[in-house]
């Protein structure tokens, strides 16, 4: 009885460890996941096979930045490309100008705010807080 409590425990830490890191990935991920599903069909079938490699690289990095701590640097800085392609790609830049158009486009245009600005800024936040209180403390 007191092996399971602990277990118990344990899960409850792993699952809650690092989660101002976990969340913004997983954010990501879901967002990425859905708009590529909406775009089957509508662009190149290698765009649609990379953001599904993304979005399982996110999402195997919210479990594994858990154990490797530094990891942590490989999402912040996979948050600065995520908003550097995103602002530099054209085609994101024309969706962004038909806004509001038609349902499809608005939605996909949310989803790649989402996946591609809020997530990530929100975790790049807590990187630079994290990097900045480290310094601090040593």
């Amino acid at each position: 009885m007191r092996v399971q409590v602990l277990i118990k425990e344990m899960n409850k830490d792993i699952i809650m460890k690092n989660l101002e890191f976990r969340i913004p990935l997983i954010g990501s991920a879901i967002s990425l996941f859905i708009g590529g599903l909406l775009l089957i069909g509508k662009v190149p079938s290698i765009l649609t096979l990379g953001t599904m490699i993304i979005v399982v690289i996110l999402v195997s990095l919210s479990f594994l930045i858990t154990r490797y701590k530094n990891l942590i640097h490989v999402g912040g800085i996979l948050g600065i490309l995520a908003i550097i392609s995103s602002a530099t790609a054209p085609a994101h830049n024309e969706a962004l100008l038909n806004f509001g158009k038609s349902l499809y486009i608005t939605t996909l245009d949310l989803l790649m705010i989402l996946g591609f600005y809020v997530f990530p800024i929100i975790y790049i936040y807590f990187w630079v807080f994290t990097i900045i209180r480290r310094k601090t403390i040593t």
